[in-house]
């Protein structure tokens, strides 16, 4: 019996011995298990970190953006009423030709600039479009406060290329002729 009693405690040391082996085993993994959880934890909160910079980074790109679009806003109609204040008063020829290009000159920027201007924030979608709306106030206003002016001095004052091309903007544009709006605003002359 003591032989069976040695070969029991002899076979129990080596369960023992094992169990040993394989829970000094576990540690160490349990051991690498928490480093890398601890590692992963780092980087997810490194993550959170990054994600929370990124996101404030947006807003801050959002709002300089909203800030640049504003202070274009305001260039942009700083610009067409500066155009617009030296293009209305009557010291301004409007030469037939002046267009696009002198408009740029006279504020100061590209014609690109301008161009996109006027397609962007005006009703006349141009600078041509504009400039003949000009054109046609300046005929019109010349009809009425000059009736002793022929049309043909009209027509080059107010800066078209011809006594055509302005009868036919105003009667587009008012449904009558240059002699016709003439003979409505001075009744006495003639």
């Amino acid at each position: 019996m003591a032989k069976d009693e040695n070969e029991e405690l002899a076979q129990l040391r080596a369960e023992v011995a094992q169990l040993r082996e394989t829970n000094r085993l576990l540690l160490a993994g349990s051991e690498q298990l928490i480093a890398r959880n601890m590692m992963l934890a780092e980087k997810v909160d490194i993550y959170h970190e990054v994600r929370r910079r990124v996101e404030w980074l947006k807003d801050l790109v959002q709002r300089h953006r909203e800030l640049m679009a504003d202070a274009d806003l305001r260039d942009d109609e700083e610009l067409l009423a500066f155009i617009e204040t030296r293009l209305e008063g009557d010291d301004v020829a409007l030469s037939p030709d002046f267009g696009l290009k002198d408009v740029a000159e006279l504020a100061g920027t590209t014609q690109q600039r301008i161009a996109e201007l006027y397609r962007r924030k005006t009703i006349y979608h141009s600078v041509d479009k504009y400039l003949d709306y000009l054109r046609l106030i300046r005929a019109l206003r010349l009809l009425k406060d000059k009736p002793h002016y022929g049309v043909e001095a009209i027509a080059q004052e107010a800066g078209f290329n011809s006594v055509r091309t302005m009868h036919r903007k105003i009667l587009d544009a008012i449904g009558m002729t240059p002699g016709q709006f003439r003979d409505l605003t001075n009744p006495d002359f003639g």
